[in-house]
């Protein structure tokens, strides 16, 4: 049997996972921290320009613990 969870990021009803996020939500984190490890300076506008997530989304995770803003960057919370 499947569990389901509702995303804490867009609301949508998925198989429940670790991060407490549908697969989509998951797949935006990984594309971000990947981005945000290898250039850690990145300003939270040009992230969102280079991935086509929004600023708004971006917060969400810095918001909920998954990235830590310092001075307009964000690094990743590990």
């Amino acid at each position: 049997m499947v569990n389901y969870q509702i995303c804490d990021f867009c609301g949508e009803l998925s198989e429940r996972t670790s991060k407490n996020m549908c697969k989509s939500c998951e797949d935006m984190y990984y594309k971000l921290r990947d981005i945000v490890v290898a250039y850690p300076d990145t300003m939270v506008l040009d992230l969102s320009n280079q991935t086509g997530i929004s600023v708004s989304r971006i917060l969400s995770f810095a918001n909920r613990g998954y990235f830590v803003m310092r001075e307009g960057t964000i690094e990743v919370n590990e």
